[in-house]
């Protein structure tokens, strides 16, 4: 009886601990995007969703994430993170909610959302010296992303 329990728990441990909570860095030039499935290549740009199971979809541009939301194809209630790339540095994930976003026609993202993230309303003052465009949080993006 004993070698059952501990192979039980062994068993219940693993899926525990199986289940990534983590961002997955991108593999340019070898990850697709979940949604338009091009290849992602940009380092400037891409987002992830990562479910309560530990699953994540990567997606090249915010715009595809966007799209995919709102495709019901997930419950709110089995997302877990929503994260997007710094447009100042390689695979530094942002939380969408803390990020700070220009929307510019100057920004050149993958599928055209001229959207960057940045990690702080600073950073992306100092950036928007270059792109001249609107600084907004996700709540204001997404509504944006929506019309």
């Amino acid at each position: 009886m004993k070698p059952i329990s501990i192979t039980l728990y062994g068993l219940f441990f693993l899926l525990l601990t199986s289940c990534s909570t983590k961002p997955e860095p991108f593999a340019y030039g070898k990850d697709n995007c979940h949604t338009c499935k091009m290849g992602i290549m940009d380092p400037k740009f891409g987002t992830e969703l990562i479910t309560t199971k530990g699953k994540i979809y990567k997606f090249d541009d915010v715009s595809c994430m966007q799209y995919f939301l709102k495709s019901n194809t997930l419950e709110p209630k089995e997302i877990s993170q929503q994260l997007v790339i710094n447009f100042e540095k390689e695979n530094d994930f942002l939380s969408l909610e803390e990020a700070v976003f220009i929307l510019s026609p100057s920004v050149k993202s993958p599928m055209g959302s001229h959207v960057a993230a940045f990690a702080s309303r600073e950073k992306a003052e100092k950036m928007n010296a270059t792109f001249t465009g609107e600084l907004l949080s996700w709540k204001e993006l997404a509504g944006k992303l929506d019309q």
